[in-house]
């Protein structure tokens, strides 16, 4: 089972498994799709789009354990961060069409990608974001007007999601678990480094304590899977 799979499986739209399987029009040396596993990434991750520029990737942070509500991130690889970038897919196809603005030099290739991802027709992007000179002017779209994500509402974090555990200790998630503190460990496994077998075991540890166990048994065939080759649970 591949990620593709796994979105199709579990209730995912329609929309967010086309894009998974790289049906979208991106411009050229950006994004790729399907991503790219080579990178490595914590469980949390539902990777849609890699970017070997970064490196790292775009897509569906996915909680199984408390009240967390699933989010779009990046995940960047090297200093292992993530920025959460929207709370909706409506709210990402705006966050994208942004992005690409600030940094795709073709017009006409930013303007394909916002009719394919289903945003606006390529005429209507300019006028859209009109006065859209910063990440912080996305707030004047009504797409963001309620339940933004952190990289607007927590700027002085950098758009840390609020679930991130800062100075993890690995040594902690066992005992998390053992306590029963399950959503906890869940945050705290994947704010650090870990070796991949070390994920594994923490991962089967979780495995019946999460709320959809079986989606939770093929998220752990995915990764695993998908990090074969890697020597951490980010690499």
């Amino acid at each position: 089972m591949d990620y593709v799979d796994f979105l199709r499986k579990h209730g995912y739209s329609k929309e967010i498994v086309r894009l998974a399987e790289g049906g979208i029009d991106v411009p050229k040396y950006t994004f790729k799709a399907p991503a790219d596993p080579v990178f490595g990434f914590p469980p949390v991750l539902i990777p849609l789009w890699s970017n070997s520029a970064w490196p790292g990737y775009i897509g569906i942070s996915k909680h199984w354990f408390g009240p967390a509500h699933e989010s779009f991130v990046q995940f960047f690889v090297e200093d292992l961060s993530f920025v959460e970038i929207a709370r909706s897919f409506q709210q990402l196809k705006a966050w994208m069409v942004y992005d690409f603005l600030c940094n795709v030099p073709d017009f006409d290739e930013v303007g394909k990608f916002a009719n394919s991802i289903g945003f606006c027709a390529p005429e209507e992007v300019a006028a859209i974001f009109e006065g859209v000179s910063d990440v912080q002017d996305l707030t004047k779209l009504s797409v963001f007007g309620l339940d933004m994500p952190a990289i607007l509402k927590h700027p002085d974090r950098h758009g840390t999601p609020e679930w991130v555990v800062e100075a993890p200790r690995l040594n902690d998630t066992q005992v998390l678990i053992d306590k029963g503190f399950y959503e906890e460990a869940w945050y705290q496994l994947n704010s650090t480094l870990v070796e991949r077998s070390e994920v594994l075991k923490l991962l089967d540890a979780l495995r019946s304590r999460a709320k959809e166990e079986c989606a939770f048994r093929d998220l752990i065939i995915c990764w695993t899977e998908s990090n074969a080759g890697a020597g951490s649970g980010h690499q």
